[in-house]
Order: C-alpha cells, then sequence, then structure tokens
C-alpha cells in the first residue's frame, strides 16, 4: 500500500471512528432519557399509591363510608347530622366570602318493578293497593350528573381551600381533624396504577435492552477501527522511513 492510499485510508477510518463516537454519545443520552422516564414512572405510580380520599365515619357502628358531592348529603342526614358541600366560586358584594352550596347538574330516574318483574309506570305503581306496593321494588338512580366531586377531589378542596363542608347548624366542619370524617388511602385505582407502572416499566426495559446491543454493537466496531487506524499508521511508518533511507 502506497502512502497516497494509506493517507486516504486513514481519513476514512478517522472519519468513521467520529461516526461511530457521535453514535455512541447519542446511545448514551437516549439511555440518560429512560433513565428520567423511569424516575418519572416510578414517581407517578408512587403518588397514585399514596393519594387519599374522605371517608364519613359512621357513628352507630364505626363503619367508614366514602362520600361524594352527591352522596355527602343523604349519607349525613340519615345519621341526624345533615351537612351538604360549600363550593368557592367567587367574592361578590351578596357573597362575600365566595362559596355557594353544590347543586348537582343531574336528576333522579325511579324504575318501578311488580312482583311479576315487570316494569310500570309512576301512575300505575301509585295506583296499585298497598299490598302490592309493598311486593314491588322501587329503584332510584341518580344520572345526568357531571359535576359530582369524589371524595379524593373533596379532600384537595378542603385542603386547598376551594371546598368546605358545613354542618346543618351552618358552621363549617372539620373534615380532617374532626369525628365526623376520617382521611384513608384510595386504593380504588391501585390495580390499575399497578398495571400501567409494569406496562410502562416493561416497555422501557426493552428500549434500554436495544440501546445496550446497540451501544455493544458500536463499541465492538469502535475496536476494529482503532485496530485498523494502528495497522494503518504502522504501514504509513514504514513507507516514511523507507523513502527517506532511498534519499539519505
Amino acid at each position: 500500500m502506497g502512502l497516497a492510499s494509506s493517507q486516504a485510508r486513514l481519513l476514512l477510518l478517522t472519519a468513521r471512528k467520529s461516526d461511530l463516537e457521535f453514535r455512541a454519545q447519542q446511545i448514551t443520552n437516549s439511555e440518560m432519557i429512560l433513565a428520567m422516564q423511569t424516575e418519572s414512572v416510578a414517581r407517578e405510580y408512587s403518588l397514585k399509591l399514596s393519594n387519599q380520599t374522605l371517608k364519613y365515619i359512621n357513628a352507630s357502628d364505626s363503619s367508614e363510608v366514602e362520600i361524594s358531592a352527591l352522596s355527602l348529603n343523604s349519607i349525613t342526614s340519615k345519621n341526624g347530622a345533615g351537612m351538604k358541600l360549600q363550593v368557592f366560586v367567587g367574592i361578590t358584594d351578596e357573597n362575600p366570602d365566595g362559596f355557594e352550596d353544590w347543586k348537582s347538574d343531574g336528576h333522579d330516574e325511579t324504575t318501578y318493578i311488580d312482583e311479576n318483574g315487570n316494569i310500570i309506570t309512576a301512575d300505575q305503581y301509585k295506583n296499585l293497593p298497598e299490598e302490592q306496593k309493598n311486593n314491588c321494588k322501587v329503584n332510584t338512580v341518580h344520572v345526568g350528573s357531571t359535576n359530582n366531586y369524589s371524595g379524593r377531589e373533596i379532600l384537595a378542596g378542603i385542603q386547598n381551600g376551594t371546598m368546605r363542608i358545613i354542618s346543618e347548624s351552618g358552621e363549617e366542619v372539620d373534615a380532617i381533624n374532626g369525628t365526623n370524617f376520617s382521611v384513608a388511602y384510595d386504593t380504588s385505582d391501585d390495580a390499575q396504577a399497578d398495571a400501567e407502572y409494569r406496562r410502562k416499566t416493561a416497555s422501557i426495559q426493552i428500549k434500554e435492552k436495544r440501546l445496550q446491543m446497540d451501544l455493544s454493537q458500536v463499541e465492538t466496531q469502535q475496536k476494529a477501527c482503532e485496530t485498523e487506524i494502528d495497522s494503518v499508521k504502522k504501514i504509513m511508518d514504514k513507507n516514511i522511513d523507507r523513502m527517506f533511507k532511498v534519499f539519505s
């Protein structure tokens, strides 16, 4: 191999080595991004497992029932302590504290089923004798409510000052430190959070393995390229020595 061809070969190998180094840097950056994504997924999973909700304590048997804006009044009324949820809507001259009673935008739908299992109308139910009425099933469902706050949302609203619970006497209820309510971990979404965490983690791990394989291939090519560069340099050194001997 002549000096000129060796020089051209060396330039090509040097360019190839630079490309491989740049590719290795890109893979390393991608691995850092995946590490950040792993941390983000773990943090999201931790938050979903540690979220809390508000429950109402039944004074008669100390049982805890998860509340919502829709069920708050009905639950508390059964225990002789009518309460209601108020939401902050903004301070005005007519409303100096800025809170208004929460109102559902839905409605109740009642279904009447007679003793034979047939659905009947409300008028048909009213015209039945009392004995037959006792054998009927009456199901009332609240539908169409789009602003029903969950226990988790009510708790968050109380903590940030945008919601409050008012007793029958009109006084604000201490729902966090009081005796009528309890703050508990919300486990209703734990299974879904766990499945989502496993799916995202598995996806990241597959990407990490691909990057590790790509990096391993790049490192192998880098070593081969460095070996070839050293070989070409030795050939060039021999050619230079031979030329100097000829002209010396």
